[in-house]
């Protein structure tokens, strides 16, 4: 297979020319790669290709390539540097691709190390590649300060319980790096025991965990280079190799000892307490919300510092003859996969805050009233109202303004939730505020009075039936003559049903609304109400 994919890639880059033009458009000065060094992985392929020595200075890389499958990811290292994810768009009518890094600070005379991450049946050709400078002509400003570090990461790094805190003993010996040459494999495991809800909890098993690894099983040091208790509070494991290097920016790790043979360039974390129901009647049936949120941004963190693609997430029993971790945390891996790309793409730094309010009234019209009280990128929001099994938009905003909206869709009787959720220009989602309501249907017929009154435009008319019956909604002037019908047909009793009523084309003044209801025999019930046309 490598010399498949070797072959594959010499024939494009040597007879390919037209292929690359994109690429030869985009950048000043085009580099040359070693062939591509293939790893093959239970779940993934990783491919490695080295540029030659760069010469020109240069602010950023362009490439181009072809990729089968449904995804790809791709990272750039430079000397002395952490993994730097690409930005890659895909065509959206073939396997073709483009992948760039664009960064604030100058670089020449170096080489840089291109690394992607494709299905494990997949395959990927680089056509082309190259670098530019963005010191002049149509460069956009650098997101930060630093974009080639923290400003340039989607996810924001969760909080950590160090080493001190938890009163670690010192490593015996010295430390050795993970990578050797990358990071390969992010691994879940249990402690099969050992739980820990609260923070003095999670200290006291944190120090009692690494005093077994060291001084019953003879490591070097505790096994795990993270650990999770089960409100999602995440403990370091191993001590890192730099830590002159913030969490937030991805310090360099240590080796571990959490799966037997497989350790290298192998990111083990472990949920403390027991997951698999057969080893006891203390294990959990799953892990609580808390620490399943905070464990998908664990693994998004992982991912995006240390260029691990979220498909090598694994299971500690994939790697040997072993429960880890658990049942129950095996079966949730998938999911675990899939949620963790999605929060790659979609980032996990708070968007804003806003309070939202809901106030019913007899007639079964909520009014809602929202204000946002921060905003750190909101580009749009909308109100979803959930009645039973059902949701729906009501209001869809384009910015984070303070406001109010009357929902008079209603139906039926109740509780109704109403949800707030605002989206960035990336389209990630967050939700802002939820508030419940509860709407009282009345007990007989019931014509509510429209609104707005008076209105120049439209206003909504509501009705209520006790009994199923065939349903005229008719308007009247002052003179007692029919200006509109509105409604004719089969209505069922108990919900609220709504018109909106039109009146463009009258003129000012006072009209009458008339619902009238016949029953298997003769008219069950009538009424009417009046409204103001203001001209």
């Amino acid at each position: 297979m490598k010399r498949l994919v070797l072959m594959l890639f010499l024939l494009l880059c040597a007879a390919s020319p037209v292929q690359a033009q994109i690429v030869q458009d985009l950048v000043n000065h085009m580099v040359s790669f070693s062939p591509p060094q293939v790893e093959t992985f239970d779940k993934t392929r990783r491919i490695h290709l080295v540029s030659d020595v760069v010469d020109v200075p240069f602010t950023g890389i362009a490439i181009q390539g072809f990729a089968s499958g449904d995804s790809v990811s791709g990272w750039v290292q430079f000397p002395g540097d952490n993994w730097i994810p690409l930005y890659i768009v895909r065509s959206a009518t073939d396997d073709a691709f483009l992948g760039a890094y664009r960064g604030a600070s100058e670089r020449r005379s170096v080489r840089f190390t291109l690394r992607f991450s494709i299905g494990p049946s997949d395959s990927l050709t680089l056509i082309g590649g190259g670098v530019f400078s963005n010191r002049a002509g149509d460069a956009a400003a650098p997101r930060t300060k630093n974009h080639e570090q923290a400003g340039n990461f989607r996810i924001v790094a969760p909080a950590l319980v160090g080493r001190a805190a938890w009163g670690a003993a010192p490593f015996i010996g010295n430390p050795t790096p993970l990578n050797r040459p990358t990071y390969n494999d992010l691994t879940l495991h249990h402690t099969a025991g050992f739980s820990a809800t609260t923070l003095a909890e999670g200290l006291e098993q944190v120090r009692r965990i690494q005093d077994f690894h060291q001084n019953g099983r003879g490591w070097r040091d505790i096994g795990y280079q993270f650990l999770m208790d089960q409100e999602g509070r995440l403990y370091q494991g191993r001590p890192f190799l730099n830590n002159a290097v913030a969490f937030e920016d991805g310090p360099p790790l240590a080796h571990g000892a959490h799966v037997g043979g497989r350790n290298t360039g192998n990111i083990g974390v472990s949920l403390m307490g027991c997951y698999h129901p057969p080893e006891g009647s203390g294990c959990r049936d799953a892990m609580t919300a808390a620490a399943t949120d905070s464990l998908l941004v664990v693994f998004a963190y992982l991912s995006e510092r240390y260029g691990v693609a979220p498909d090598a997430i694994s299971g500690h029993r994939d790697f040997g003859a072993t429960s880890c971790p658990g049942d129950n945390n095996y079966a949730m891996l998938p999911r675990i996969r899939t949620d963790t790309a999605e929060l790659l793409v979609t980032g996990n730094a708070s968007l804003g805050a806003a309070v939202l309010t809901a106030r019913a009234d007899d007639i079964g019209v909520v009014t809602l009233t929202w204000t946002f009280t921060a905003n750190s990128g909101i580009e749009t929001f909308t109100i979803e109202r959930i009645s039973g099994d059902v949701s729906v938009t009501v209001l869809s905003r384009s910015n984070a303004e303070d406001g109010h909206f009357v929902d008079s869709k209603i139906a039926g009787a109740g509780p109704v939730s109403y949800t707030l959720l605002a989206r960035d220009r990336r389209g990630r989602e967050q939700v802002l505020s939820v508030v419940e309501v509860s709407i009282d249907a009345p007990l007989a017929h019931s014509l509510a009075q429209n609104f707005p009154n008076p209105f120049a435009g439209s206003t909504t008319i509501r009705y209520i039936l006790e009994q199923p019956g065939l349903v005229y909604v008719q308007v009247y002037d002052g003179a007692g003559r029919q200006v509109s019908s509105l409604e004719r047909g089969w209505r069922e009793a108990g919900l609220w049903h709504t018109i909106t009523f039109d009146a463009h084309g009258l003129p000012g003044g006072v009209y009458y609304y008339r619902v009238l209801v016949e029953g298997f025999v003769d008219v069950t019930h009538q009424a009417s109400q009046p409204l103001v046309i203001v001209r």
